[in-house]
Order: C-alpha cells, then sequence, then structure tokens
C-alpha cells in the first residue's frame, strides 16, 4: 500500500482526484491540507510515499511551498498539478527538486501513472511539458554552447538518447527508436548523468533544453 499526500487549497480538487487515486487498491490517502502548516505537521505524523499538490490554486503559485516541503522532505516524490498558465515557473519547479509535473486537463489514467512513475523512482514530465519548457527558455534567449564536463564529450548516441529523452519516451521506447535495449539505455542515461554531472532525468532535460541539444 502507498501513502498519498495532498495539499490543495480548492476543495473540488481533492474530492477529484482522491477517488480516483483510491480506485486503486495499492494507493490510499493519508493527508489532505489546505494550509501548509497543517500539510508539514500532518506528514510528520504520517509515512507519505508521494506528496501530490496543487499549484493552480497556491498562493505565489507554490514555489514558496514547494520549497518548504522540500527542504524537510526531500526524499519524497513531490507531483504538481498546474496549467499551462504557470509555463513560466516549470524551470523552477524543476529546480526546487519537483520529481513530476502533470496538467489540470490530464485524465485519470495520466495522473495514476504519474504517481506509480514516481513510485518507481524515476520523474514523471510529459512531453508538453518540456515542448512548453523548451518554447519558454528559447523566448528567454538561453543560449549556452555545449560546455565539456569532466574532460569529456557526448557520444552521437548520447546525444540521440538525450533527445529521445527530451520528447518524453519511455526507456523501451527510446530502445526502439535506436535498435537496443531498454538496459542499453539506461547505461546510456547514466553516462550521460556522469559526464553532464546531474542526477534526475530533469536535470538532464534542462541541460539539452539549454544547450540546445533538444
Amino acid at each position: 500500500m502507498s501513502n498519498i499526500a495532498i495539499l490543495e487549497d480548492y476543495a473540488l480538487f481533492c474530492s477529484g482526484i482522491k477517488p480516483v487515486l483510491e480506485q486503486k487498491h495499492d494507493y490510499k490517502v493519508v493527508l489532505e491540507a489546505r494550509l501548509l502548516a497543517d500539510f508539514l505537521l500532518g506528514l510528520k505524523e504520517r509515512n507519505a510515499d508521494v506528496i501530490i499538490m496543487d499549484a493552480i490554486h497556491c498562493s505565489s503559485n507554490g514555489l514558496a511551498s514547494v520549497k518548504k516541503i522540500k527542504r524537510r522532505y526531500p526524499r519524497i516524490p513531490f507531483l504538481v498539478i498546474v496549467n499551462s498558465d504557470l509555463s513560466d515557473w516549470f524551470q523552477d519547479f524543476i529546480s526546487l527538486g519537483v520529481n513530476g509535473i502533470i496538467f489540470s486537463s490530464s485524465n485519470s489514467g495520466d495522473l495514476l501513472e504519474a504517481v506509480n512513475t514516481l513510485l518507481k523512482g524515476d520523474d514523471y514530465f510529459p512531453p508538453k511539458v518540456w515542448v512548453i519548457l523548451k518554447n519558454y527558455l528559447r523566448s528567454k534567449r538561453v543560449d549556452m554552447e555545449l560546455e565539456r564536463y569532466d574532460k569529456h564529450e557526448l557520444t552521437l548516441r548520447e546525444v540521440d538518447v538525450l533527445r529521445l529523452f527530451c520528447k518524453g519516451l519511455t526507456y523501451k521506447e527510446i530502445g526502439a527508436n535506436l535498435n537496443i535495449s531498454p538496459r542499453t539505455v539506461e547505461t546510456h542515461k547514466k553516462n550521460i548523468s556522469s559526464k553532464i554531472n546531474v542526477k534526475t532525468t530533469a536535470e538532464m532535460i534542462e541541460f539539452a533544453i539549454q544547450n540546445n541539444l533538444s
């Protein structure tokens, strides 16, 4: 059984997603709160495996709340529900350590897939997030040359893998595109992460966007 904690400032939001989560017998919503102070107190008293936050109705777009929660509970996977109006803050969400982003327009299957992905230890950022983020970064004229990390450059195959991750493809889908096994894709990802000194898929993709490799 995986425990879910939800922070929201709009009663109908939680009443809508709670049944979706609990229709799977593996998930149980153990904490619901509207105020950050109550949420942090609840996390001390209950074990949560995933945190879900409604950023749409939070003050300051939820950035301050994310920062405080992540500071105290950095290892709990964090999923933020947004709309496209918050696209200017996607980079900030990722920088603060958010592990997944989905849209308020997403269906129940997307929500369950996102939670399941985070529970497996992976990030969940659908292609639409990266499209919006790329457009935002380009509008800010982010133009960085590819730097060398640890005196190594990415190989052509590693760049191919990186670009496919930017499209939101899974290990299996990337392997099928490049005629390699998912395990080989995973090895390439580890090598890329080591060379550019990042830890998460989100950081890896952010690097690709900033260096025009996406």
